[in-house]
C-alpha cells in the first residue's frame, strides 16, 4: 500500500506505507444504512473493511500528497485515538487533514469516524467534502443524502433525491431507487414532512407500482391511513402479475384490520390467475389465519406445499396451524417431514425438535419428549429445550438426573445460569424438597445478593418453609432494586393478607401492584383476598369475580367460592367451586378450602 499516495521523497516511502496501511485498512465502507445505525453501539474501527476496497477513486485522480513526518504523526495519532475510544478526537483530526490535503479517502475516513462518534454535523461536513472530491461516488452521495435527512435538512435532501431519481429514470433503475429512497425517508423523525417530500418527487412516477408502494409505506408510518390505503390500492392495480409487489400491497392494505378482507380478496384473485405463486399463497394463508379462518389458511398452505414439497417454511407453518386447530397428529406429521428433509435443504432443526417435544409432553409421552428435547443442538432453542427436558425429568421423579442436566448445560451468560438455578429450584419444590430449593437459592444469592430474579424465587422458596422473615427481606430488597416490579409488591401484600397480618400495608402493597399491572388476574385476586380479610365482602366479591374473568384458575375460584360462602351466597359459591375443580381437581388451594369448609362436590 506504500504507493497509495504519490510521494515526494523515496526515503519516506516505508513510513508512509505503514501510516496509510494503518489509517486506511480500518476505514469503513460506508452505506446509507450505516448512517442510520447511530442508535446502536459504534463498530470498532479495527473491524471494518478497507476504505479503498470499492475502487471508486482511480489512482490517477488522487491528489499528490507529501507524507511529511507531521502528517504521518497525525494519521497515526488519530488511529491510536480511535482505537482507545476517543473517536471524536480522531474524526476531528481526519477532517482537518482531509480539508487541508483534499484527499477523498481521508474525507471518507473522517465521515466514518464522525458517524461512530455520533457527531452528525461533522459527519455531514466530511461527507460533503468526500462527495465534492469524488463526485462519481454513489456511496458518498448516499451518505450525504442520509445525513441531510437525519439532521433535518430536508430541502437539501430533496434536491439530492430528485437528482437520484432522475439518474435512475435515465438508467431504467427506478424500482430499486424507490426502495432506497423509501428506507431513507422512513428514518426521518418528521414523517409528515417526509411524506410531503416523497409526494412531490414521486409525482412523475405515479404509474409505477414501486413508487406507490413507497408512498403507501410512508403514509402508514406518518399515521395517514386513508392516503396509505389509496396508494396501496393503486400499487395493487399496477402490480399486475408481480407476486412480490402484490404481496407488499396486500400487506399494506391489511395493516388496517378492517380492510383485511379486501387484501384477502385481492390475493385470492391473484392465486386464481397464477396458482403457482407460493409467495402469494403464503401471504394469503397468513391473513386467513389472522382472521381466524384457519381451515382456509391450511388449504392454502397445503396448495403451496404441493408446489414446494420441500419448503421448511411451509411445513412449519402447517404444523403451527394444525396445532392451533387441535389436530396434533397432523402437526407432528408436518414436523417429522420438516426434520426429515434432505440435508441440503437449509433450515434450523431446533424449533421443530422443540415443538415435537412439546407435542409429546402435551400428550403425556414423556419419554419421547425427553428424547426430542435432547436432540436440540447448540443454537437459539437449546436453553429452552434443556429447561423443558429437566422439567419433564422432574415430573417423572428423576430429580437428580434433571438437576445434573441443568448444571451441565453449556451457558455463558449469567442471566442464563440464573434461569437454570430458578428451574432447578422449581423442580425441587415440585418434588416436595422445599428445604433443598431454599438452600439452592440462598447459596446463589450469597454470590449475587442483588440479583432481582433470584430474590423473587428466594422469597417464594422461603414462603414454602414458613420463613416469612426471609421472604419479607428479599421482597423489600427487590422492591428497592426494581420499584416497578408489580409481582414483588403483590407477593409481599398477599403473604401478609393470607396470614392476616399488617393488613393496612398489605392493601397498599397490592394496590400498588394493581396500579403497575391492572389486568393481571393474580394481582386482582390478591386485592380481592385482602379486601375479604379486612371484612369488605362486596368489594372482595367484585374484585375476585373480575380476577376469575381475567384468569379462570382453580385457586382464584377457591378464593371466590370461600368469599361467596362467607356472604351467604351458597349456591353461587358451590357453582364457582365446581368450575374450579373442573379446571384443576388437584389444586392445593382448592382442596384446602373444600377440606376446611367441609364441602363435598
Amino acid at each position: 500500500m506504500n504507493d497509495l499516495l504519490p510521494l515526494n521523497g523515496g526515503a519516506r516511502r516505508a513510513c508512509a506505507g505503514l501510516a496509510l496501511a494503518i489509517a486506511l485498512s480500518v476505514s469503513a465502507a460506508l452505506t446509507a444504512d450505516r448512517v442510520w445505525a447511530q442508535t446502536s453501539p459504534p463498530q470498532s474501527p479495527a473491524t471494518v473493511p478497507q476504505a479503498v476496497a470499492d475502487g471508486e477513486v482511480g489512482r490517477a485522480d488522487l491528489p499528490s500528497v507529501e507524507l511529511t513526518p507531521q502528517l504521518i504523526f497525525q494519521l497515526l495519532a488519530a488511529e491510536v485515538a480511535a482505537q482507545r475510544g476517543e473517536v471524536g478526537t480522531a474524526s476531528a483530526t481526519y477532517l482537518s487533514i482531509a480539508q487541508k490535503h483534499r484527499d477523498p479517502r481521508l474525507a471518507r475516513r473522517a465521515a466514518e469516524l464522525s458517524l461512530s462518534a455520533r457527531a452528525s454535523k461533522r459527519a455531514l461536513t466530511a461527507a460533503r467534502l468526500w462527495f465534492e472530491l469524488d463526485p462519481r461516488s454513489t456511496l458518498a452521495a448516499q451518505t450525504v443524502q442520509a445525513l441531510q435527512l437525519s439532521t433535518g435538512d430536508l430541502q437539501a435532501a430533496e434536491e439530492s433525491i430528485v437528482r437520484q431519481l432522475e439518474q435512475a429514470r435515465r438508467e431504467k433503475q427506478l424500482p430499486a431507487a424507490y426502495e432506497v429512497v423509501q428506507r431513507a425517508l422512513l428514518r426521518v423523525q418528521d414523517r409528515a414532512r417526509a411524506l410531503e417530500l416523497l409526494e412531490r418527487v414521486a409525482a412523475p412516477d405515479l404509474e409505477l407500482a414501486e413508487a406507490n408502494l413507497a408512498l403507501a409505506t410512508l403514509a402508514r408510518a406518518a399515521s395517514e391511513p386513508e392516503r396509505a390505503q389509496r396508494y396501496s390500492e393503486r400499487a395493487l392495480a399496477l402490480a399486475r402479475d408481480d407476486a412480490t409487489l402484490v404481496v407488499r400491497a396486500a400487506q399494506l392494505i391489511a395493516a388496517d384490520a378492517a380492510r383485511r378482507p379486501d387484501a384477502i380478496t385481492a390475493l385470492q384473485s391473484f392465486v386464481t390467475r397464477l396458482p403457482a405463486s407460493t409467495e402469494a399463497r403464503f401471504e394469503l394463508a397468513r391473513l386467513l389465519a389472522l382472521s381466524d379462518r384457519r381451515t382456509e389458511a391450511r388449504a392454502q398452505f397445503e396448495a403451496a406445499l404441493a408446489i414446494e414439497p420441500q419448503s421448511p417454511t411451509i411445513l412449519f407453518a402447517l404444523a403451527q396451524l394444525a396445532y392451533q386447530t387441535k389436530h396434533l397428529d397432523d402437526a407432528e406429521r408436518y414436523l417429522r417431514r420438516y426434520i426429515d428433509l434432505p440435508a441440503q435443504v437449509e433450515r434450523d432443526q431446533g424449533p421443530a425438535l422443540l415443538f415435537l417435544g412439546q407435542l409429546a409432553e402435551e400428550t403425556k409421552r414423556f419419554e419421547q419428549a425427553i428424547d426430542w428435547y435432547g436432540q436440540v443442538g447448540p443454537g437459539e432453542q437449546q436453553l429452552n429445550a434443556t429447561i423443558r427436558r429437566a422439567i419433564v425429568l422432574g415430573r417423572l421423579n428423576r430429580v437428580d438426573e434433571a438437576r445434573a442436566s441443568l448444571r451441565d448445560a453449556p451457558v455463558a451468560e449469567r442471566e442464563e445460569r440464573n434461569r437454570l438455578i430458578a428451574v432447578e429450584a422449581q423442580i425441587l419444590r415440585g418434588a416436595g424438597r422445599n428445604e433443598d430449593a431454599f438452600r439452592l437459592l440462598d447459596d446463589a444469592l450469597k454470590q449475587q445478593p442483588d440479583e432481582a430474579d433470584l430474590l423473587y424465587d428466594h422469597a417464594m422458596a422461603a414462603e414454602k418453609i414458613d420463613r416469612i422473615d426471609v421472604l419479607e427481606k428479599s421482597l423489600r430488597r427487590l422492591i428497592e432494586l426494581r420499584p416497578e416490579h408489580a409481582h414483588a409488591y403483590n407477593a409481599l401484600g398477599y403473604t401478609f393478607a393470607d396470614r392476616g397480618i399488617h393488613l393496612d400495608e398489605a392493601q397498599k402493597l397490592i394496590e400498588k401492584a394493581v396500579s403497575l399491572s391492572p389486568d393481571d388476574g393474580h394481582i386482582v385476586d390478591s386485592l380481592g383476598w385482602v379486601l375479604f380479610r379486612r371484612g369488605d365482602l362486596p368489594g372482595a366479591i367484585e374484585q375476585l369475580k373480575r380476577a376469575f374473568k381475567l384468569l379462570p384458575e382453580a385457586e382464584i375460584a377457591a378464593h371466590l367460592g370461600e368469599v361467596l360462602l362467607a356472604a351467604g351466597r351458597r349456591d353461587e359459591a358451590l357453582s364457582i367451586l365446581r368450575e374450579g375443580k373442573a379446571l384443576a381437581p388437584d389444586n392445593e388451594t382448592l382442596r384446602e378450602v373444600l377440606r376446611r369448609l367441609d364441602i363435598r362436590l
